[in-house]
């Protein structure tokens, strides 16, 4: 598991919650990963990180064997407006897209490769404005998913139309298929539950409420997300599952997918 720490830099933990690696470095404000990029002929995640502040993205490759993280070589990218956050567009053979969030309304597309110079060569594909300034983003389709916490939660193409629109504050969101139920999972940052949204309508649905389990505690203030359908082992996590970053406990916690997937089929 990923995260970016408020102080700077990235941590990557196993399942059972200990640090395997803590890489300095400044802080980020998005993140988006492509685990299967072929570089220099061997297969390393690659990870791609906003820095708000410098108004910058930068890269870094994963070494499996001990979890090592390295700087990446990458081009000098010049959004026209900034950098406010950004997330994976595609991963194809040799080449990486990233959805790149500007400070006003406004997103870029940037295609990353590996052409076989000292640097991976960066590239604007195309540009297109938003509905209002977006913080967070997740796509899905080829549609993009922004998050605002003025403007709410906006659904659109792939060239920037505007799909569907959600007046909730949003401040974090992800993407997950739950036994083929599709939803986008929002959170404010003050409230204490997840809102969940229908992902081509973005007609809100249930509240989630993570509460106190026989082994698990409870989520107080959900803040950060992500959701995965990988197998991380253990029957809970065999069909993957939920990090949230609870503001009220400064940790990460795990909920299973399985878990999610019954709640929301059950309200149903």
């Amino acid at each position: 598991m990923l995260s970016a720490p408020g102080a700077g830099g990235i941590d990557i933990f196993d399942l059972d919650g200990i640090l395997k690696t803590r890489h300095a470095g400044e802080r980020l404000t998005g993140l988006a990963v492509a685990p299967d990029f072929e570089l220099r002929g061997e297969a390393l995640p690659l990870i791609f990180g906003s820095v708000g502040d410098a108004g910058a993205v930068r890269g870094f490759a994963v070494v499996r064997d001990g979890a090592q993280i390295l700087d990446l070589p990458l081009g000098a990218m010049e959004p026209i407006d900034g950098v406010a956050g950004l997330c994976l567009m595609r991963e194809g053979t040799g080449f990486v897209e990233l959805v790149v969030l500007g400070t006003g309304a406004h997103a870029e597309i940037w295609r990353v490769r590996d052409a076989g110079s000292d640097q991976l060569s960066v590239e604007r594909v195309r540009d297109f404005p938003l509905p209002v300034p977006a913080r967070q983003c997740a796509t899905l389709d080829g549609d993009i998913y922004t998050a605002s916490p003025v403007g709410g939660i906006a659904r659109l193409s792939g060239d920037g139309t505007i799909l569907a629109e959600d007046p909730f504050r949003a401040t974090n969101l992800a993407l997950g298929d739950f036994n083929g139920t599709r939803l986008v999972l929002a959170t404010s940052g003050t409230g204490e539950t997840i809102e969940t949204f229908d992902a081509e309508s973005l007609v809100r649905g249930l509240s989630l409420d993570i509460i106190d389990g026989l082994s698990t505690q409870g989520i107080q203030l959900p803040a950060a997300l992500a959701v995965t359908g990988e197998d991380y082992g253990y029957t809970a996590y065999a069909n993957g599952l939920m990090v949230v970053f609870d503001t009220g406990a400064g940790r990460l916690k795990v909920v299973s997918r399985d878990a999610l997937s019954r709640a929301i089929l059950a309200v149903d």
